[in-house]
């Protein structure tokens, strides 16, 4: 499999795993930690938005690293991502280890391969979806399988 469409998976997986804990989430609201956990889920998003604002060399002025989406909109603007991401990658399949420069949310300037920083994209959402499943533990709520086997086995 070409690392392009590696990506590609990588991203669906990502996708479909964020919509896994969205719904446990609404389905058992009002829970103790909900606000925790739609908090983090959102950081998801702003993450995101980040990253995908550095790449594209997009104005980063109204994006915020912890925003406060309601899940709704935190879901649209995954679903957008998702896209975008899928765009991005198809577009750029023979140069995923060009570097990006960007700066990061501290104002240092670095230097990326494109593939890291997409890989990075996706640890970055199953760190906070683990921290987010531990919530849920903490609430008396079984949180979903989101580990990247269950989506294989599925899709």
């Amino acid at each position: 499999m070409r690392a392009g469409d590696q990506l590609l998976r990588l991203f669906s997986y990502d996708m479909w795993a964020n919509e896994q804990i969205l719904l446990t989430i609404q389905e058992n609201i009002p829970f103790e930690g909900d606000e925790e956990c739609i908090h983090s889920f959102a950081h998801i998003v702003g993450a995101q938005e980040l990253w995908y604002a550095r790449i594209t060399g997009a104005t980063q002025d109204q994006l915020e690293v912890w925003p406060e989406h309601p899940l709704p909109v935190a879901l649209q603007k995954l679903k957008t991502l998702s896209a975008n991401w899928n765009r991005l990658i198809d577009s750029n399949q023979s140069e995923l280890d060009r570097p990006i420069s960007y700066k990061n949310s501290s104002g240092t300037p670095f230097e990326t391969m494109l593939s890291d920083i997409l890989h990075h994209i996706i640890i970055h959402g199953q760190h906070h979806r683990a921290q987010i499943a531990k919530m849920l533990r903490n609430a008396k709520i079984d949180p979903p399988g989101t580990d990247f086997i269950f989506f294989s086995r599925a899709n």
